[in-house]
Order: C-alpha cells, then structure tokens, then sequence
C-alpha cells in the first residue's frame, strides 16, 4: 500500500468515526433551519437604495429579523436536540425519548438569570440582574459548545442506562407508546440527577455556570482564534486538501471546525438582525470564496485548446455559476489530479486573505453579516452581503484573480490534454 493510499485509509477512519459522524450529522440537520432563515436575510439584503428605504419605513425589515433572531437565538437548542437525536440513531435507540433527555440536560446547565435594564419612576435606566428568568444569549450563539458536550453526555448516559435495563419493565399487553413513556422515567430521571449535580458543581465554581465556564475556556478561544482570517483560510484550504483524496473534505472541515464556524455564523446573523456591525467578516463569506476557484477555472476550461475540455466547460459552466462544482470535480478531475492540487487548494486561502485585506482597507464594503443561499452565483452574492455595488466588482475582481493563479497549471493540463487527443486521433487514422 502507498503513503497516499494510507493517508487516504487513516483519513477516512477518522470521518467514520462514531461520533464525528455524530457531529457532524447534527450540524447538516440544522442546515435546512439556516437555510431557510437565510431566505429572509436574503429578502432583507437587497442592495438596492429604494428597497433598503422601504425596508426601513414600512418595518419589514423588523419583521423578516424574526425568523433571523429565532435560528441565531435559538441556534444551541437545535444543536443538542440534533445531537441527541443522532446519539439515538448510532446506537439505534428511539430518538426522540432521548433527543428530549438531551435538551433536558441542557436546560439543567443554562443559566436562569438574565442582564435587563428597566426605566424607574423617575425615567432614569437601571440595569440589574434578574433570576428566575432565561435570556437568550446562553441558547444562541454562546450555547453551542454547550448544548455539543451536554448533547453528548446526557444522550450516551441514557443509552447505556436503557441498554443495562435500568427502566420499568411493562407487560407485553401494554400499548408501545404508552410503554415507552415509563421506560423513559428512569433513566431520563437518573440523567437529570447527573446533570444537577453538575449545574451545583460550577455553582460553586467562580465561572458560576457550565455555560460560562466553557464558553470562557473554551468556546471563546477558539472562535478568538480560529474565527480570524487565518482561521477562515485554513478551514476552506484544509477541506480542499482532503478533497485531492477523493474524500468529502468541506464535510469532514466542517464536522472538526463546524462548531467554531456556526457560533461565528450565527453572531454575524444576530449582529446582521440588530442592523449592527458584524464580528467575523469573512465567515459569512466563505461560500462565494470557496467557490470562486472552480467558476474561474471553468471559464479557462471554455477557452482551452483541448476540446474534451472545452465541451467540459461548456456543460459545468451553468453548474459552477450557481456554486455546484461536481461536474468539475470529477468531470476533469480535480480530485487525485497532481497538476491542479496546487491551486486548488491554495486559491481559498488566498481569496478569504485578499477578501479580508480590501474589507479592513476599506476599498470595499464590509459584510452585512447576512446569510444568502449557497447557490447566489459570487459576485451577485458579494454584493448582496456587502449591501454595495464595491462587492460586486470585488467578486468579479476575484474570479479574474483565481483565473490568473490557475492559468499556468491550466496550461499544464491542456497540454497533456491536446497530446492524449492527438494520439488518440492518430490511432484512430492509422487503424483505418
């Protein structure tokens, strides 16, 4: 066996592992929410001057936040839900007893206090802490990292418990519905108990709360690092290295990294919501950017001297317009191609640089923060989250950089495509 081919083994080993898949599982479950909050965004982004004034003075920009405000404060409470729901599937137990457990646990963890400012009598604000009562910040955002671990942990504790029998056993006679629900008691209870006591251990903790605690460790730097530029350009160059290999590797990126790439995901969409600046730039962006690379190298397809790349082109250009790459990726191929790894890994990390370089220069217009379709065509989609027509020439502008940087490796390959032909042409004449 070859080192690639060991490579390929250990990495594949890795994405099949039981709760990797688990993970990553969950966070494809919510994409359909996200999408479909992204409608609204997409609605509300418009950039055009009238829209944008009628958005204001009619107060249907208010009204399509709402859906957005629901998926981004809400965000943490589908992910565990989701978690526990797929823990159930892996080890092939009902998933709702235990999805509901999951969510329980994680309600046993959040903070029931929140910051709230009231007006007084004599109109003057005060701010103060109030119990007994739940903000949303530890269910957006914030709660990822939480409700993942809490997700985890009360879900495999269920299981395990309901796989030892530990539950009340009712008689075959008994509905399976309303059996089901005193099977439930005993070990959902005995989780919550688990889960108590752990909300009473960080209660005498100085970070007061789980939630506090791992969004302070944990959650917060690695969003602080991994949600910067750099963090951004790894995150897309790391799912196209895999991608070379022939596996999933936006898939298996976004199954390690998915958590930091959602809890910065759905800060620019509350931020987005709040008409406020947006905190990670270039994590609302990475799909017109990581998509960028394969148009342009479609457009050099159409103009190649090869003409198995020229049809090439012609039948993936109105797919990789809307961001669907397959046709190339397996048509030319890219995958397993030595002469288009090169490029085909390092134009999304050059592109989320140069993106974040002209936005902090100010040549162009910052993100919006709102979340559109996957399948926005990259320069209309710059310029619907920059709000600005600057997004529209920058996403033009960017396709004719990633044309550029593929243009040598391009030639490359239509070399080797033109001989192939050639000889295969000649073959053909001298059978005849």
């Amino acid at each position: 066996m070859s080192k690639l081919d060991k490579i390929t083994e250990k990495v594949m080993k890795f994405a099949q592992l039981r709760y990797i898949k688990i993970i990553m599982n969950s966070f494809m479950g919510i994409a359909g929410f996200s999408i479909g909050a992204s409608l609204f965004s997409l609605v509300k982004s418009i950039p055009i001057p009238f829209w944008q004034d009628f958005m204001t003075s009619s107060g249907l920009g208010d009204i399509l936040s709402i859906p957005i405000n629901m998926v981004s404060n809400l965000y943490a409470v589908m992910v565990v839900v989701c978690v526990g729901y797929e823990v159930a599937k892996s080890f092939e137990q009902r998933a709702l007893p235990v999805a509901m457990t999951a969510f329980g646990a994680f309600m046993i963890l959040t903070p029931f206090e929140a910051t709230v400012r009231i007006t007084d009598a004599a109109g003057q604000m005060v701010t103060g802490t109030a119990s007994n009562v739940l903000s949303l910040t530890p269910l957006g955002s914030q709660g990822i990292f939480l409700a993942m671990f809490s997700g985890l942990l009360a879900a495999r504790i269920y299981v395990f418990l309901i796989k030892k029998n530990i539950k009340i056993r009712m008689p075959s006679s008994i509905p399976p519905s309303v059996a089901g629900m005193f099977e439930t008691m005993i070990p959902a209870g005995l989780v919550f108990i688990v889960f108590i006591a752990i909300r009473m251990i960080f209660a005498a903790t100085p970070y007061g709360t789980a939630q506090s605690f791992i969004y302070t460790i944990l959650q917060a730097p690695l969003v602080g690092v991994g949600a910067t530029p750099v963090g951004a350009a790894i995150y897309l160059m790391a799912g196209k290295f895999l991608w070379m290999f022939g596996i999933h590797g936006d898939m298996l990126a976004y199954a390690t990294l998915g958590s930091v790439r959602s809890a910065a995901t759905q800060a620019n969409m509350a931020a987005f919501a709040a008409g406020e600046a947006v905190p990670y730039l270039e994590w609302t962006l990475l799909t017109p950017i990581t998509n960028a690379g394969i148009l342009a190298l479609t457009l050099l397809l159409l103009i190649s001297k090869s003409q198995q790349h020229k049809s090439l082109g012609r039948m993936a250009i109105a797919t990789s317009v809307f961001n669907i790459t397959e046709p190339i990726m397996f048509g030319l191929p890219v995958i397993l191609n030595p002469v288009m790894a090169l490029p085909f890994v390092l134009t999304p990390g050059i592109d989320v640089l140069l993106t974040s370089l002209v936005m902090r220069m100010g040549l162009i217009a910052p993100s919006t923060g709102a979340a559109l379709s996957n399948v926005i065509p990259t320069p209309i989609y710059f310029w619907m989250t920059t709000n600005s027509i600057s997004g529209l020439i920058w996403g033009v502008l960017l396709i004719v950089i990633n044309m550029a940087i593929f243009f040598p490796f391009f030639k490359v390959a239509e070399r080797m495509a033109v001989k192939e032909e050639q000889e295969e042409l000649a073959a053909q004449e001298n059978g005849n």
